[in-house]
């Protein structure tokens, strides 16, 4: 709070003394001259003594204090013009995560535009769709330690370890991405029993969830 409303507060007798017109709605003696200040900005002058002698030369009447707090809030305030809509990190991880095909025209400039924007997310993208192209396709266990190779170069904690699982467990990752056969018959009954077994917890001994797992359809 300006001091001088703090002050304004301790020394009023009665309500009415601090009810007045709301500064907020009088127009601010600098704002004839925002619009050249704003183009100066954007030529690369900051200065603030400079401004002020640009803009007194021009007819400003204010005071150097007013020109120093518009120049605080707009001097990293982006201009409509150069101002970037950043993507959600959902949305770029379904761009990244979806096949290619799948993209709209709009969808897919988006992404290539995110990627030119900021190298760590063009590797990232990269090293995560090769991954999702190896799970995608039969066959391709073949190429995992060269996925892990690249991925290990890249220099991002968070995949260096998740490569560092792949390779601890690697002989059954390149069965699950060579191999035909699928574990997804064996879920089924696995859910169900984790089910009833949830469902038994603490109410009941071994015996009766054995009944109840060989029962239940």
């Amino acid at each position: 709070m300006n001091v001088r409303t703090a002050r304004k507060y301790a020394h009023a007798t009665t309500a009415e003394a601090l009810i007045g017109p709301n500064a907020s709605s009088r127009p601010s003696v600098l704002a004839p001259f925002h619009s050249y200040l704003r183009q100066r900005l954007t030529d690369g002058v900051h200065q603030t003594a400079v401004l002020h002698a640009e803009i007194v030369a021009r007819g400003y009447q204010g005071s150097l204090r007013v020109l120093r707090d518009w120049l605080a809030i707009n001097r990293t305030r982006p201009t409509p013009s150069t101002a970037v809509r950043v993507p959600s990190a959902r949305r770029i991880t379904a761009w990244i995560m979806r096949p290619g095909h799948k993209l709209t025209d709009d969808d897919r400039a988006d992404l290539a535009d995110a990627r030119r924007r900021c190298p760590d997310l063009d590797t990232v993208a990269g090293l995560a769709r090769g991954f999702a192209a190896l799970v995608r396709h039969q066959g391709t266990g073949q190429h995992l330690d060269a996925w892990i190779n690249r991925a290990r170069h890249a220099g991002y904690p968070e995949i260096r370890g998740f490569v560092a699982g792949l390779a601890s467990d690697r002989d059954a990752v390149v069965a699950g991405l060579t191999q035909p056969w699928s574990s997804g018959p064996v879920e089924g009954p696995v859910n169900r029993i984790k089910t009833i077994k949830r469902q038994m917890y603490g109410r009941a001994n071994l015996d009766l969830l054995r009944k109840r797992v060989l029962t239940t359809p």
